[in-house]
């Protein structure tokens, strides 16, 4: 693979990164806040729809973690929005995202 191609790949890859992160960590702040977050941290977490839904339908290395960090956003919103069943789902596929994040590390050390 030509360098120019090395760079673009690595530069998607921490692209990706930075916005699954920021979905993980809209999940984290609503747990800690018990759901009490302000409206504007809820748009923010909304704006992250979209990106993650792109990350989930491109087939790189952190689609599926992407396709569940999307689960949990949005059932972290709907929680947030008065929904208290959500909070179950969004607990879960919380917890199964950090399995598939830890996944994805390891695989990328091995390769």
């Amino acid at each position: 693979m030509k360098l120019a191609q090395q760079r673009q790949v690595v530069t998607q890859v921490l692209a990706d990164n930075k916005v699954i992160q920021d979905a993980a960590m809209f999940a984290v702040e609503v747990e800690k806040r018990h759901g009490k977050v302000p409206q504007f941290i809820v748009e923010k977490a909304e704006a992250l729809k979209v990106p993650l839904l792109a990350i989930a339908m491109s087939g790189r290395l952190q689609a599926d973690h992407a396709r569940k960090r999307l689960e949990a956003l949005n059932a972290a919103i709907d929680y947030v929005n008065g929904d208290m069943d959500a909070r179950k789902r969004y607990l879960k596929a919380h917890k199964q995202a950090d399995r598939l994040a830890y996944l994805v590390a390891k695989g990328v050390e091995r390769g």
